[in-house]
C-alpha cells in the first residue's frame, strides 16, 4: 500500500501537537489510574493462582474416597467456593480450608445435591485418531 506511509505522515503532523498537548495535560492522571487498577488485578491473578496450584476439589474427592460412605456438595460463603465433605449425613471437612463452621456453610444447602466422588469424577474418552 504505497499511500499508507504518507497518509500516516500527513495525520501524524496534524494531530501531532494536539496528542502532545493532551499527553502533558493528562499523562500524569493516565498513569496513576493505571497504577491503581493495576493493584487489583494483580491481586485478582494471585488469588487465582493459588487457587489452581491447590486445587481443592480435587483434594475434597481424595478425602471422600477415605471415608465411610464419603459425599461432597459444593457451596458457596461470601462469594467463594468451597467444598464439604461428608461421612455418611455428617460434615467432616471442608476444602479449602476456612474458619467458618459447619452450620454457616451449610445453611442454605440443598442435601439433595451431595455427590459420590465417583459421579464427580471428569473422565472424557477422546476418540483414537485411525491410523491412514
Amino acid at each position: 500500500m504505497p499511500g499508507g506511509k504518507t497518509r500516516l505522515a500527513k495525520q501524524a503532523i496534524k494531530y501531532g501537537p494536539v496528542v502532545y498537548a493532551m499527553a502533558q495535560k493528562y499523562g500524569p492522571q493516565v498513569v496513576d489510574q493505571i497504577l491503581k487498577q493495576r493493584e487489583p488485578a494483580t491481586r485478582f491473578v494471585q488469588d487465582q493462582a493459588a487457587r489452581t496450584r491447590t486445587n481443592p476439589r480435587k483434594h475434597a474427592l481424595a478425602h471422600a474416597d477415605t471415608v465411610v460412605e464419603g459425599s461432597l456438595q459444593q457451596v458457596f460463603h461470601r462469594g467463594q467456593p468451597y467444598w464439604v465433605v461428608f461421612s455418611r449425613n455428617e460434615p467432616v471437612g471442608v476444602h479449602p480450608h476456612t474458619d467458618a463452621p459447619f452450620d454457616t456453610l451449610l445453611l442454605n444447602a440443598d442435601p439433595g445435591k451431595r455427590h459420590t466422588p465417583d459421579e464427580l469424577r471428569r473422565t472424557v474418552h477422546l476418540p483414537r485418531r485411525g491410523r491412514r
